[in-house]
């Protein structure tokens, strides 16, 4: 997987912060976390420390000084990922960043509706930011790719100040597109959307993404 893919992943739950530290991933699958520390040892030749942040959250991270500093030439927003943080123009057209994005934030599910006694399932894709360049750019990307989705302003969370941003693929075409193009490496994410598209009867068969796939 390219560098791009990790920006993504970095850009959902990872950042670059003063005195050298890097966090490349956070997130509680341990699988995956061994699959993005595997990555910046392929990528950077430097093994990153992965740690328990909690009792449920793994991080992927280094103070490698030549890492923190690639990352900034490339146009990795530092610090604290602010609204208006962008996809690093480099990678402004490469769908592994969306790839990315989705394996660190996205989510998928089945939106049942019954109606005259009738069952109608509609499957979706998506992912929420506070930044709304990031879902802008990614909702471009999937366009070029023939992947429709939209975007929407959401409400902010609990006593925050600012408005998520949702991006999502809806419908059974159009998620079966997303499989194609997107899909999940995220192992959790992966079978979730498997069952998705078998149980939901959108395919017959499906075989997911997988993390060395």
């Amino acid at each position: 997987m390219s560098l791009a893919y990790l920006v993504g992943v970095m850009l959902g739950n990872g950042g670059v912060y003063g005195n050298y530290y890097t966090v490349f991933c956070r997130d509680p699958n341990l699988e995956f976390i061994n699959f993005i520390a595997s990555m910046v040892e392929e990528l950077f030749g430097v093994k990153p420390d992965i740690r328990r942040a909690s009792k449920n959250q793994y991080v992927v991270s280094t103070n490698a000084k030549k890492v923190h500093d690639f990352l900034l030439k490339t146009g990795f927003p530092k610090g604290r990922k602010p609204i208006n943080a962008q996809i690093p123009e480099l990678f402004r057209h490469d769908i592994d960043v969306v790839k990315g994005l989705f394996d660190s934030e996205g989510y998928c599910g089945m939106d049942i509706q019954t109606k005259r006694e009738k069952q109608h399932h509609h499957p979706f894709v998506g992912i929420e930011m506070l930044a709304k360049k990031v879902v802008v750019q990614a909702h471009h990307i999937l366009q070029l790719n023939g992947v429709e989705s939209v975007y929407r302003r959401g409400k902010p969370y609990a006593w925050g100040k600012h408005y998520q941003w949702r991006l999502t693929v809806e419908g059974r075409d159009n998620v079966e597109k997303f499989s194609e193009k997107v899909g999940f490496r995220h192992p959790e994410k992966a079978e979730k959307l498997r069952r998705i598209l078998v149980e939901g009867g959108i395919l017959r068969d499906h075989t997911p993404r997988t993390l060395n796939g």
